[in-house]
């Protein structure tokens, strides 16, 4: 090995490497005691039978079809749990939690769970039929066998869903009595189409208003829930909120807000004709980013050429803006500086951009409309598989009342559902706070200034979340330090307190008011032609979706004919060789804490793709498991060698995947958890990783650090090791949508010595003969980029 080194290279894995298994073992079935079973049995069966005829006396007009029901909780059950000391069992109490560890309860019960409240209630749906049979069932609890019994444990009473969980009292209050206003009315899931219509018009005929009150607009979520626009007076609201529990809940429209501040100065635009000069010959061939925002000019002078196509949402209103146009000017050119002036010859790009318009002028955005667009682009656009959303919700989550948090978060839900049935990639701004807002605690120590949380765009588990840096000094910035989070800039974590933003990019700077001037921002490109200086994690977002588009065109490249690169793969290249834009050893303890919540894990760049680093190896690989009883194990070449000689060889592992998720279940948020054990021979124990504990308990990427100098040699009998992958159910889907079993994985490996002077592993890995087949990804037996969905129950 003391040769020239070989040219570095990354390493593919594919089917050769991989079997196909199922996992084994079991769960034991939970054993409780201290539960008087008639007693409880009997006290569920009265408490059903009297919902259901409160139900039935209702004006709601699904009251002998459908019942939506409030399940409470036994707040306590003790359980049998045997002591590892004595051996014996013992009980043990248990607190019940509908949206952690009891989530499934419902479902082996054939109920389906709508959501959990603050309180730990669950909002639940059973047909007539079933809720006839529940309460039998109930009724006979005592004569009934342990697993059965088993079920309904956690499970108190039930009542009706009470009105305030329908609509926000606070809300209401604020409204003017005798006045009409705009309106969501969202209907409960699982409806069908006629149960819709007979919902709709009851509704159109109780308005008590016909002078100021009238429906105005229906559509359909990602999860097949129905939702109504219109305008209604307080007495309306109160009215159905009170009687109809075919409605889940009444909020006013959410609008979210362009991510991106105000720019003081411009620089002129080099002319006013479409600039073809620097085009590129082969710009066919480059990846193009869906730009959701407020359009871009036909015939601008920079972007025209790069434009891969159009679409108009059903209900944008207004011409293109400037915001569009600033957005897909950084998709296509990146980062520019032009403080020194602006160089024409540099102006060539690397990304194509498809032109969604989505705005509602003025930099608002329907969120409604929004989502409405999502589908029809992915299905006519099928190339374009990365998305950028440069725009944020106006409030976070927490800071709003119990019925629109949920609205919100269902939103974050159909989003990540999205992700997951198309194998798109969706890129989020963190959001901006408002110009002027000074926080309680100066930066950077006001990392949990309420003011600064995550919109719920930016909240969820299977998209990337982008906030911003400062790549730049000025004398009249109030950052200091290069890389260093923007003043602006939203603060995670985001749902289920998960590890959100993911990355960063330069995104500009604030004065010391906490307000833009010039010569803080970044350059970027409006509807006219100019280049302008602006800040805000509008423009820190579009790189990172460059950056996506770029890895997902060079993994095309390693791909057989009809297969294609999983979003997950790119997510787990990006989060394994991201690096930080500040100095890690100068940065004091706060930053550090405001860094990991801003910025993630760092800046994304696709680069080692084309150009590996010499004194590491990179593998990666991706497959799908069949179903949550399939095992995937994946053969990871370690070189005995390498392993032997090197001073202080590591193996760094991340895997990734998209899970369907169901806002219902707020503490788990993710349907499913993909499991990893790495073991250095097939028969070998399983590896511990020095940093499995950081590991979200429901976030769908797995970071794992292995030392392999606590292996001995008699722990390595080979030099293909096996990672072993599956996955297990954690949550119930979302109700009125049904996911296929399969689940797409990915991971990137990564193979270093971390000692003084490292030994590279590469030019060892290239001389094992397995080599020869590491050059592609896998080809996967069935397509799985369109999960079978099924949007309502007939």
């Amino acid at each position: 090995m003391d040769e020239q080194p070989p040219e570095p290279r990354s390493f593919y894995l594919n089917e050769q490497h991989e079997l196909h298994g199922e996992k084994t073992g079991g769960g034991r079935l939970p054993r409780y005691t201290g539960i008087n079973w008639a007693v409880k049995g009997q006290g569920i069966h009265r408490s059903l039978q009297s919902v259901a005829s409160r139900v039935r006396q209702s004006r709601d007009p699904l009251r002998e079809k459908r019942y939506y029901l409030l399940a409470k909780p036994e707040r306590e059950v003790n359980k049998l749990r045997k002591n590892k000391k004595t051996g014996q069992m013992e009980p043990r109490a248990e607190e019940t939690d509908y949206s952690g560890e009891h989530t499934r309860v419902f479902g082996r019960l054939g109920i389906d769970l709508i959501e959990v409240t603050d309180d730990g209630n669950a909002i639940v749906h059973a047909t007539p039929e079933r809720l006839t049979q529940l309460s039998a069932r109930a009724e006979s609890l005592v004569q009934l066998g342990t697993r059965e019994q088993a079920r309904w444990a956690t499970i108190g009473s039930f009542d009706l869903i009470p009105p305030q969980l329908r609509i926000d009292p606070g809300w209401i209050r604020e409204l003017p009595v005798d006045e009409s206003t705009d309106v969501v009315v969202e209907l409960q899931p699982l409806l069908t189409h006629v149960e819709i219509e007979i919902v709709l018009r009851a509704i159109s005929d109780m308005l008590l208003d016909r002078s100021t009150e009238r429906l105005t607009g229906t559509g359909t979520d990602f999860s097949g829930r129905q939702w109504l626009r219109g305008q209604l007076t307080p007495r309306s609201l109160r009215t159905i909120a009170k009687d109809f529990f075919s409605v889940q809940s009444l909020h006013p429209p959410f609008y979210s807000l362009a991510a991106a501040k105000q720019s003081s100065r411009t620089r002129p635009s080099l002319g006013s004709a479409v600039s073809m000069h620097n085009v590129p010959r082969d710009i066919e061939s480059f990846p193009s980013v869906a730009v959701f925002d407020s359009g871009v000019p036909a015939g601008h002078k920079y972007l025209e050429p790069y434009r891969r196509g159009q679409y108009i949402g059903e209900d944008t209103t207004g011409r293109p803006g400037d915001h569009g146009s600033r957005v897909a000017s950084r998709i296509v050119f990146g980062e520019q500086d032009f403080y020194a002036g602006i160089d024409s010859e540099r102006l060539a790009g690397r990304c194509r951009f498809l032109d969604v318009q989505v705005s509602m002028g003025f930099g608002r955005f329907d969120d409604l409309g929004i989502m409405d667009a999502l589908e029809p682009v992915a299905r006519n656009y099928p190339d374009v598989r990365v998305f950028n959303f440069s725009f944020a919700a106006s409030r976070p989550p927490q800071l709003c009342e119990p019925v629109e948090r949920q609205a919100r978060m269902t939103l974050t839900q159909n989003l990540d559902n999205f992700v997951f049935a198309n194998d798109v990639l969706v890129v989020v701004a963190a959001g901006n706070t408002e110009s002027g807002v000074v926080p309680r605690i100066p930066y950077p120590r006001h990392v949990d200034d309420p003011s600064w949380r995550l919109g719920h765009w930016a909240s969820g588990f299977n998209t990337l979340v982008c906030g911003s840096y400062v790549g730049h000094l000025s004398p009249n910035g109030m950052v200091k330090h290069v890389g260093w989070p923007s003043p602006f800039t939203k603060i995670g974590p985001g749902a289920c307190d998960c590890p959100v933003p993911n990355y960063g990019a330069s995104g500009g700077n604030w004065n010391e008011d906490y307000r833009f001037q010039a010569g803080l921002g970044v350059w970027v490109c409006d509807s006219q032609g100019r280049w302008e200086d602006h800040a805000g994690t509008s423009h820190a977002a579009p790189l990172l979706a460059r950056e996506a588009a770029l890895a997902l065109r060079f993994l095309e490249e390693r791909c057989a004919s009809g297969a294609h690169p999983f979003a997950a793969t790119v997510k787990a290249f990006l989060a394994l060789t991201a690096s930080q834009p500040y100095e890690t050893a100068a940065v004091p303890q706060d930053v550090k804490v405001l860094c990991r919540r801003t910025l993630g894990r760092g800046t994304g760049k696709a680069d080692r793709l084309a150009n590996p680093g010499a004194s590491t190896a990179v593998l990666l690989w991706q497959g799908v498991l069949e179903g949550p009883t399939d095992q995937i194990q994946v053969q990871i070449p370690v070189p005995r060698d390498w392993w032997r000689r090197s001073k202080n060889p590591r193996l760094r592992l991340i895997v990734a995947y998209e899970p369907p998720v169901n806002a219902g279940v707020h503490d788990t948020w993710a349907c499913r958890r993909v499991d990893a054990r790495l073991r250095p021979g097939p028969d070998a124990d399983a590896l511990r990783s020095v940093t499995r504990s950081s590991d979200h308990r429901s976030y769908p990427l797995l970071d794992r650090l292995y030392d392999l100098r606590r292996l001995s040699g008699d722990d390595v009998d080979g030099e293909l090791w096996v990672l072993e992958l599956e996955y297990r159910e954690t949550a119930d889907y979302s109700p009125g949508i049904d996911f296929t079993p399969q689940q797409r994985v990915a991971f990137a490996a990564e193979l270093f010595d971390a000692g003084e002077t490292p030994l590279s592993p590469q030019g060892f890995l290239q001389a094992l003969p397995i080599a020869a087949t590491m050059t592609r990804l896998s080809i996967q037996p069935v397509v799985v980029r369109n999960p079978v969905i099924i949007k309502t129950r007939i």
